[in-house]
């Protein structure tokens, strides 16, 4: 985004650079009569400026290339399938609490997956801890990759607002663009779906271990709680093969849907964060334009007009040197400081008389 925004800042400086190399080159030749009023060819290079720096727009729309969602799903269909073929395999190498083979190993993968190892199964020889080493570093390379997703989607959405808030500043002017941004309001309703279907599915975890895996009403709260939080302390946990089986699938959506909260909470923050970005750029542009206007008024000695404030401006930055401004400006102060230039008829429109 910053590099987006920087481009910006640049198209701007050269359009005030393409200005300052106007009015180097001199007043523009008169067709019409030679002998015109100065004033006229300040005023035409003065427009020719604005017309420079409407023409600025901002960079075009960034388009994002978002990794396939469905490619990545398939990644972790086959990384889930080649775990549970080598626990089920190993099967003999993993102690516990058994009750099916197959149930067990898919059990077991998703709960090493998700980080929630509660320590029912666990693997006791090197080849078994072997495999679930790496089984656990693929598994956080690919949960990295979601991370990339997320954060790629946020950054993206983040550089869109900022752009069209540009764009529209630039069509219906930077006060309009304001009042329209003070309009928007954020969106808190996927937070909220977001927060309803958690609940719902720690509800349907605690029924589940409260009929299924007998235990207490406080003891499958807790259970449920330290799941959904990938926390798994081991000390309650799934025993049962039904359980195991319904394990398997609540582990997962669960994970899943605390993923997608967290994701809508960055999602919040960041439409805050960059509400206020956008304001503060917009309102620095209608500053400059106050600025560039109370400069077109000739009334004090250090500054005779846009152009020159322009390039006093761009002085202060750096960009270029005394002497450039001297050159450039010679002709302006020979029309500010000439008496009776308003005074002057004009001769072209004597003639058409």
């Amino acid at each position: 985004m910053l590099g987006h925004f920087n481009s910006t800042i640049a198209m701007t400086l050269n359009a005030a650079k393409q200005a300052k190399l106007s009015m180097a080159a001199g007043p523009p030749t008169l067709t019409a009569d030679e002998n015109a009023p100065k004033k006229k060819c300040f005023q035409s290079c003065k427009s020719r400026t604005a017309s420079v720096a409407a023409s600025c727009a901002p960079p075009s729309p960034i388009r994002s290339d978002f990794p396939d969602i469905k490619n990545l799903g398939m990644y972790f269909g086959i990384y889930m399938c080649v775990g549970t073929t080598c626990f089920y395999t190993l099967r003999n190498h993993i102690r516990g609490h058994k009750t099916n083979d197959f149930i067990d190993a898919l059990y077991f993968c998703v709960v090493t997956m998700t980080t929630v190892g509660y320590g029912d199964l666990v693997p006791h020889s090197f080849i078994s801890q072997l495999i679930c080493s790496v089984f656990i570093a693929v598994g956080m390379c690919l949960v990295g990759v979601v991370v990339k997703i997320a954060a790629n989607y946020l950054v993206v959405k983040q550089q869109m607002v900022l752009v069209n808030a540009l764009h529209m500043a630039q069509k219906i002017g930077p006060m309009e663009a304001l009042k329209e941004i003070e309009s928007l309001k954020i969106n808190y309703i996927k937070c909220l779906i977001s927060l309803i279907v958690m609940a719902v599915h720690l509800v349907i975890g605690i029924f589940v271990l409260v009929t299924v895996e007998g235990m207490d009403f406080t003891d499958a709260v807790y259970c449920a709680c330290t799941t959904m939080t990938t926390v798994g302390f081991g000390d309650e946990s799934l025993q049962s093969e039904f359980g195991r089986m319904f394990g398997v699938i609540w582990i997962s959506t669960g994970t899943s849907c605390l993923g997608q909260l967290l994701l809508y909470i960055a999602e919040v923050y960041t439409d805050v964060e960059t509400r206020k970005l956008v304001k503060s750029i917009i309102t620095s542009n209608i500053v400059a334009m106050k600025d560039l206007e109370s400069a077109d008024n000739a009334e004090n000695d250090r500054v005779y007009g846009a152009a020159d404030f322009i390039l006093f401006k761009l002085n202060e930055m750096g960009k270029i040197k005394q002497d450039d401004i001297v050159a450039a400006m010679k002709d302006i102060d020979d029309v500010i400081k000439d008496p009776g230039v308003d005074d002057q008829p004009d001769q072209s429109s004597q003639k058409k008389r």
